[in-house]
């Protein structure tokens, strides 16, 4: 009988809320290989991860509304200024660099690990080179993955960290037990699809994995090894399918992601029996769906309002979905009470901007009538609603940003939650190809420089730095904050914070 390889598996995808739905199915694909499997998780000690959204207090208005002129100065040192500290206070991962660094070094002593895995983000390179650098000094090989290993760029870029074995690159976690044999035996692991090394020489070898077509041949996630008790509630995270429905809006980088790439559904059994065993095995009865677009798949929404209650009963969720111009969406005032009757407490849509003609160029797909008819029946149905929102896409102009603080004001009643924020290009999406491919297209918008290391392409636009539109954008922070400081409905209090 073979003895069963140690691995460990490091979560810099850490959310403080609940466990990382990646690292729990690395776990359960592992253990079934027969594989010995540790995790460490910076929460372990006592470090969280990336930093959602709280609570308002008597100076957030004010704080935003400078940080915002800091943002959009003209004066480049102000710029940079509030970029580093913004990305300083991002995680406190990023801010804990040492603590994290010596929880790892004491998880490798004290789990003595054959091979290491590091699940990150692309924010936390400085921390991952530091692993990786205590990994090879141990002779200790290490894979790295992550969600958005899926640009050539950035794979080049990342795959020649000093220490670093293998990177995974696209969906590998049914073929990882045979990646992690490839390195533990000193073969080649890149023969795999989706794993690229680096070679001093020759630089990387290997490509991306197509997407993963059979969802419901991977085994449900394990999340024994995280710590439980450090978390607020127990909440579990769900995915009934990978990628988008609409998929084209045009700064998403959500779609161009190694999990992103084309939409692919769960069947709704596999779904509901994998709720039903977190239930019964860790008592959780709260669950968030993490998919891009819950309605994505219509049948699939409908399929969780009846079998939910069956599955957990009292069980309680939120997810997000699309307002899209489907015939049928699956968002009617019936469909939305048939959910909140199914413990659906909270749902999440991307409005981006009440500007019908922004809209229209960021390709959303959504009608601003059709989203103010959602949110009314959705809290009309007792779901606490929830928006995302986008300043400064190209062509915006300041009236189109008091069309979104006109929406707001009109619909104060009915949004319970507004998540705003600045335009960021991401390395890979539609937006980001076409001003590269067509620097001229979006006149006074441009690229200043792209950095692959972090996917980030910085951009300036004159627009945003208009006193009318500086004018506007502080109406709608104004509005959003009247918004956030409301008390949440109390059906969904429990996840508060919670994305």
């Amino acid at each position: 009988m073979n003895r069963a390889h140690r691995v460990l598996l490091v979560d810099l995808n850490n959310f403080a809320r609940y466990p990382t739905l990646s690292i729990g199915y690395m776990a359960a694909v592992l253990r079934a290989a027969n594989m010995s499997v540790s995790v460490f998780s910076p929460l372990m000690v006592g470090v969280g991860g990336v930093t959602r959204e709280v609570r308002p207090h008597r100076f957030s208005l004010l704080m935003a509304k400078l940080n915002h002129h800091a943002a959009t100065s003209r004066i480049d040192g102000v710029r940079r200024w509030r970029d580093r500290l913004a990305a300083s206070r991002a995680s406190e991962i990023t801010a804990h660099h040492d603590a994290v660094v010596q929880g790892f070094t004491e998880a490798l002593s004290r789990h003595r690990p054959e091979v290491v895995l590091i699940s990150t983000y692309l924010m936390y390179r400085s921390v991952c080179e530091r692993l990786c650098a205590l990994c090879k000094q141990q002779g200790i090989p290490v894979v790295m993955g992550g969600p958005y290993f899926s640009q050539p760029e950035i794979i080049d870029d990342w795959a020649a960290i000093d220490g670093l074995s293998a990177l995974a690159a696209g969906e590998v976690e049914l073929a990882l037990p045979a990646i992690l044999h490839a390195v533990l035996n000193g073969q080649d692991p890149s023969v795999h699809s989706g794993v690229v090394v680096a070679h001093a020489a020759a630089g990387t070898r290997g490509a991306m994995a197509p997407p993963l077509k059979e969802l419901d041949a991977v085994p449900f996630p394990d999340y024994s090894d995280f710590p439980w008790a450090a978390y607020p509630n127990r909440i579990v995270p769900i995915i009934t399918g990978r990628g988008c429905g609409w998929g084209v809006c045009t700064f998403c980088s959500d779609v161009t992601s190694t999990a992103g790439r084309t939409y692919r559904s769960r069947s709704p059994d596999n779904v509901l029996s994998e709720i039903a065993t977190h239930h019964r095995g860790h008592g959780v009865s709260r669950f968030v769906f993490t998919d891009l677009k819950l309605n994505s798949n219509v049948d699939m929404w409908r399929r969780l309002a009846v079998g939910m209650q069956d599955a957990v009963p009292q069980g309680q969720w939120i997810g997000a979905v699309h307002v899209g111009p489907e015939p049928d969406n699956g968002l009617s005032a019936a469909d939305l009470q048939a959910a909140a009757n199914a413990g659906c407490v909270r749902l999440t849509t991307g409005l981006e901007t009440g500007s019908q003609r922004i809209a229209d160029l960021m390709k959303k797909g959504t009608r601003r009538g059709a989203v103010s008819d959602f949110l009314h029946h959705a809290t009309a149905a007792g779901i606490s609603t929830r928006c995302t929102m986008v300043i400064g896409y190209p062509g915006e102009t300041a009236q189109d940003v008091h069309l979104s603080a006109e929406f707001l004001e009109q619909h104060e009643r009915v949004i319970e939650r507004v998540s705003l924020n600045r335009l960021q290009v991401i390395t890979g999406t539609a937006l980001h190809r076409r001003l590269r491919e067509q620097p001229g297209r979006h006149g006074s918008f441009k690229i200043v420089q792209e950095d692959a290391r972090q996917a980030r392409v910085d951009h300036r636009y004159d627009e945003v730095e208009t006193a009318p539109h500086r004018q506007a954008v502080m109406r709608l922070l104004t509005a959003a904050h009247r918004i956030n400081r409301k008390d949440m409905n109390p059906r969904a209090r429990e996840f508060e914070g919670v994305m």
